[in-house]
């Protein structure tokens, strides 16, 4: 065997400098290989990583990644792939998240994230790997709002990995998310359709459903869990409420909004609990659906007594909100309204039949509970013009008693 070659490995001619490791030719694999030695192992052994590259020069680089990425604490090796940083953090950065978020999560992750950029090698993703990502998510014909959440997600995976030492820096924070299909703008009902979608509920329980969202502004999330322990209806001291006990002081009708199905039932911001009158009306409605409510479930055998859930299953379980949804878009195709509807647009009826009354921002700020008049102004206005009972006696005023059997 000639000098200089042993077992199909030829040693590269020119000396590495001591610290930089060692380069040689593998003759056999037709490459070039380098190692580097780092110290020792817990355990005791020498920590000594290797390389391979087609040149001296491909070789001598990743030698010196190795040698920062030791000296900065950074996880040795290039192997760590995009989809494993995020199943990492899908297992451990979401401990106690709600099921909502998680299913969504998921959904990103799992029909985007990963078929686009799964075995990508995380420390060798670049911006232009993601912003080719991000472009080509617009021709699935994704919404904007949609693209817009999944960079997010993305840059919490690899912030996720760059707490384990996992990657060096975080490429996904350096691109924005292009512009997609256009998102559907929400809308809100006219007063004619409003009640075109109250008289086609009566006698199912989502009347009572759509009558409280559209009357009093709550969320789709606050509406669902809403317990009748929170809901008054008749709160006059010394005599037992509709919330199941004696109310010790005389008060207008009222509900407290003051949970919502978010992580351990928080409402989505302080100012969001709140707690709103209830116009007679939906007094009315919402009294002659708890006596429905308790004598259908005695019927079929069902929990009938201490019911906690205003808007439950038949087990007084909290609804789902695509179960929801589902009885209001068969609501809404019975009242022969034109055009796609969700449950959260009666939030936003609300919002325009209390402008259409004159309530001034401040008053629909808080009757819906939002932090700033700019939301309500921007997000849910789309007929505005310029104790919280003040909603309900506009209410009142506007629509009184049995206005759903004028013709």
């Amino acid at each position: 065997m000639s000098e200089g070659k042993e077992n199909g490995k030829t040693r590269a001619r020119k000396q590495a400098r001591r610290g930089d490791g060692s380069i040689y030719r593998d003759e056999v694999n037709d490459c070039w290989v380098g190692s580097i030695s780092l110290g020792y192992n817990p355990d005791g052994t020498r920590l000594r990583p290797s390389v391979r590259g087609k040149t001296q020069k491909e070789v001598r680089t990743k030698l010196k990644e190795l040698k920062e990425d030791y000296d900065d604490g950074i996880e040795l090796g290039d192997k760590y792939t995009v989809e494993q940083a995020a199943r990492d953090w899908f297992e451990r950065g979401l401990r106690g998240r709600g099921p909502a978020t998680l299913e969504r999560k998921r959904a990103e992750i799992e029909k985007h994230i990963i078929p686009g950029l799964g075995k990508a090698k995380l420390k060798r993703l670049t911006p232009d790997n993601v912003d080719d990502f991000l472009v080509s998510l617009t021709k699935k014909n994704l919404r904007t709002s949609t693209i817009a959440r999944i960079p997010g997600t993305l840059r919490r995976i690899i912030r996720h990995a760059e707490s384990r030492n996992k990657v060096r820096r975080n490429v996904a924070m350096l691109v924005d998310a292009p512009e997609g299909r256009e998102t559907r703008q929400s809308k809100s009902l006219t007063l004619d359709q409003a009640k075109a979608v109250l008289k086609a509920s009566q006698g199912k329980w989502i009347h009572a459903y759509i009558a409280l969202s559209v009357f009093t502004g709550v969320r789709t999330e606050e509406a669902r869990p809403l317990k009748w322990e929170n809901t008054h209806l008749n709160p006059v001291k010394g005599e037992v409420c509709s919330c199941g006990r004696e109310h010790p002081e005389t008060l207008p009708a009222h509900l407290e909004v003051w949970r919502s199905v978010r992580k351990k039932g928080e409402t989505k911001t302080l100012k969001s609990r709140r707690t709103v009158g209830l116009p007679d009306f939906i007094v009315e409605i919402l009294t002659e659906y708890q006596a429905e409510q308790r004598e259908r479930r005695r019927r079929n055998g069902h929990k009938h007594e201490g019911i906690v859930y205003v808007f439950g299953t038949r087990f007084d379980m909290v609804m789902e909100a695509r179960n929801v949804r589902r009885f209001f878009r068969a609501i809404v195709e019975d009242a022969e309204i034109p055009g796609e509807w969700t449950t959260r647009e009666l939030r936003h009826t609300f919002v325009s039949l209390m402008s259409d009354q004159g309530a001034s921002d401040d008053l629909i700020a808080d009757l819906v509970g939002h932090a700033k008049t700019s939301t309500t102004r921007t997000v849910y206005r789309h007929q505005l013009r310029p104790v919280i009972t003040t909603g309900a006696e506009l209410l009142d005023k506007a629509f009184g008693k049995g206005f759903l059997d004028a013709d």
